[in-house]
């Protein structure tokens, strides 16, 4: 927890008599910090905003950030100031949309603490989401604190905790009701959703990771487990070759990890899978390696739309970090979304097992045949014409599949190299996609 409460005040400002909190941009080149747009008022509710040259961002440390920009909305109590230049982030925004009775903590730098030392100005609130619309959601806080003990607090970040690590769920807008008559101990937020709506109107980068702009970052990092061979410097020669293919379908500038994310989301997942890890970077690198040898099955050189929806009806990528045996797992595996997956397809998944089997012995799939079999048929998410996707279809492990193919054997592969007539590019390419062939 001490790694999250740092996280969460290297990330929290001071903005005017408000607060706010810094947060990177897609690129990386420039980085945000998100506010309540009444924070820049001149002057109490007249609307008017402070020029950027009147507005002072303030870290916890004393350091002043440089701004060149501000962005205020004409519909939420949300506005973006833009830095000068990029500043060290790695905070991430909350996939999942607010969820009621939700655990959340919402950091703000109040006005009674703004003369003591640097590190007890900031304050943790700790609450729960209990009232969730489309453009707001509102947090009732532990202790139900007075308004003065909240003011000065406005603009903070509302953050929740998924899977051990702090995102992003929102900005704190205001009090809820009215202060002199009717303070209920609840603050009113504003979720990402909106901050998002706000940055696209606007022309601005998205706030997802780096990673995802582009493939062409994750190539290096495919293939990882053939370093688990015995002699590694016999995949080297593959290696590269797969790095080579991986960098020409990553280089169409329309297919990267975030349109695919668009596309998809909780299809990427199996069932019961934290929605947050759609961003995270093991996925993408585990579906450009599906990708590539997908594509060096069907003899596809470059990667479109069209191939993608195509190979989605015959082979399906599943993720999850789960670090358990994964054949534990074959009941939310065959539960997850298999729309379009046509009789015959080919589940692959990918998970935090460390030593995977490239798929479960056949009693273990008879056990999840009957429990599937006795389920609701609403609750299987298949294409009419399936009857029963633990018998419909065939399911692998990715990073199984590998070792299975590849580095349980890789003096098979020693003899390739560039220039060779009988052992070259082309003959180990062939090689490749026969031994994958034969299972995906």
């Amino acid at each position: 927890m001490l790694d999250q409460i740092n996280k969460i005040r290297s990330h929290v400002v001071m903005v005017n008599d408000g607060s706010g909190v810094l947060i990177q941009s897609a690129l990386g080149n420039q980085s945000y910090i998100l506010t309540a747009k009444h924070v820049l008022e001149t002057e109490d509710n007249s609307r008017q905003y402070h020029d950027i040259d009147k507005i002072t961002v303030t870290k916890m440390n004393g350091d002043i950030i440089d701004l060149v920009r501000r962005i205020v909305s004409t519909d939420n109590d949300l506005a973006v100031l833009i830095t000068s230049s990029e500043l060290d982030s790695d905070l991430q925004i909350a996939v999942s949309k607010p969820e009621r009775n939700k655990r959340v903590f919402y950091y703000g730098y109040p006005a009674i603490r703004r003369k003591l030392e640097p590190r007890e100005q900031l304050r943790e609130y700790l609450g729960q989401i209990n009232e969730i619309e489309e453009d707001r959601f509102t947090v009732a806080l532990d202790g139900r604190p007075g308004w003065g003990e909240v003011a000065g607090s406005s603009g903070g970040g509302v953050f929740v905790e998924v899977g051990g690590d702090i995102f992003l769920q929102g900005i704190e807008s205001r009090v809820e009701g009215v202060v002199d008559r009717e303070f209920h101990g609840k603050v009113i937020c504003t979720p990402v959703a909106m901050i998002e709506k706000l940055l696209s109107e606007s022309g601005l980068e998205k706030i997802h990771p780096p990673s995802m702009a582009s493939f062409i970052g994750l190539v290096d990092k495919t293939f990882q487990c053939f370093a688990q061979a015995e002699d590694p410097n016999n995949l080297t020669f593959l290696m590269n070759q797969l790095h080579d293919r991986g960098s020409k379908l990553s280089s169409a500038e329309e297919m990267n990890p975030f349109a695919l994310y668009e596309k998809f989301k909780k299809k990427l997942l199996i069932r019961d899978c934290p929605e947050q890890n759609l961003y995270n970077e093991k996925l993408w690198i585990a579906y450009l390696e599906f990708l590539i040898i997908s594509c060096l099955i069907d003899d596809v050189n470059v990667a479109d739309f069209s191939y993608i929806d195509d190979n989605s009806t015959r082979r399906r990528f599943l993720f999850s970090t789960d670090k358990d045996n994964w054949i534990w797992k074959l009941m939310d595996i065959f539960r997850s979304d298999f729309k379009g997956l046509k009789l015959g397809g080919k589940i692959i998944v990918s998970t935090g097992d460390s030593s995977p089997k490239h798929e479960a012995r056949k009693s273990s799939l008879n056990k999840v045949v009957i429990d599937i079999g006795r389920r609701q048929k609403s609750e299987i998410m298949v294409d009419s014409g399936i009857t029963n996707p633990a018998i419909d279809f065939k399911v692998y492990h990715l990073t199984g599949l590998h070792k299975l193919c590849v580095v349980n054997d890789d003096e098979h592969f020693a003899g390739y190299y560039a220039g060779s007539e009988e052992h070259g590019e082309v003959e180990l390419m062939a090689l490749i996609k026969d031994l994958y062939n034969e299972y995906i």
